[in-house]
């Protein structure tokens, strides 16, 4: 006689932080009973759909509320967040069925429960260095592009944080020794030649901006992702003065962090 194999319908939410030192790496949980490295997650409950099933478990087990936002290369008709679908062992629960979601989260603190006391954010290198099933390996480094075409993601991020005055995570959108190029550096700061290198410098920068300009936005018109480049077509627009077409060109290094922008005015 054999003994049919559990089965059971599942999720796992893979949260993006969007702002703060996190910004854009997402949340691992270091799971008590298995002893590895999982996003957060569980099983459906009568009734309730897979994207219902995500918005609870990411509440329950640590206390966030996440954003579920339709990806760029998502299936029409699929669920808001779904990244893809898998099946795993997953002990005496037998196989899951599991729908994978991208979540995007603000910097609100995480609260650990019962399953898990260990939690950490990481980003498409970190991910390789923790011991956790290839699976998730690879979900976390779409997600960390937000499961979207290419890097467009990175671009939007960073609109939203220049938008809100979100200097952190402005900044923890770029490596740490990332390269930024620009006309107006160039013209405020002479002695830099327009470039300038490192967090700490492009802090300086855009908080200069943020007091000098606090009423700038910009406006997307155009985002077009390629391999490890993004470019970025934005209106920018300050009281006083004329609206200017700018374009960004990003290069996005393997951890999906900006490691060289370059700015070019039309």
């Amino acid at each position: 006689m054999t003994t049919a194999v559990r089965r059971a319908f599942s999720v796992a939410v893979f949260c993006r932080r969007t702002a703060g030192p996190d910004a854009g790496r997402v949340l691992l949980i270091r799971h008590k009973r298995l002893g590895t490295w999982l996003p957060v997650g569980g099983e459906l409950k009568d009734g309730e759909t897979p994207l219902e099933a995500a918005v609870r478990e990411l509440h329950e087990e640590t206390g966030l509320r996440g954003t579920f936002a339709p990806l760029l290369d998502g299936v029409d008709g699929a669920p808001p967040g779904l990244v893809t679908y898998e099946e795993h062992p997953a002990g005496s629960k037998g196989t899951h069925l599991n729908f994978c979601f991208v979540a995007d989260v603000d910097h609100s603190p995480v609260r650990p429960n019962d399953e898990f006391d260990e939690f950490r954010f990481v980003d498409g290198v970190g991910v390789d260095a923790i011991a956790c099933p290839p699976n998730v390996r690879q979900i976390v480094k779409r997600a960390v592009v937000g499961g979207r075409h290419g890097h467009v993601g990175v671009a939007r991020r960073w609109l939203e944080a220049f938008n809100a005055r979100d200097l952190d995570g402005l900044v923890g959108l770029y490596a740490e020794d990332a390269v930024h190029v620009s006309p107006k550096l160039r013209d405020r700061h002479p002695e830099t030649q327009g470039e300038i290198r490192g967090r700490a410098a492009l802090r300086s920068w855009w908080a200069e901006a943020f007091e000098r300009l606090p009423r700038l936005r910009y406006e997307e018109r155009r985002v077009v992702a390629e391999g490890d480049s993004v470019f970025l077509e934005y209106l920018r627009r300050a009281p006083g003065e004329p609206d200017l077409v700018v374009a960004e060109l990003y290069v996005v290094d393997a951890a999906g962090r900006i490691a060289r922008s370059h700015v070019f005015h039309g």
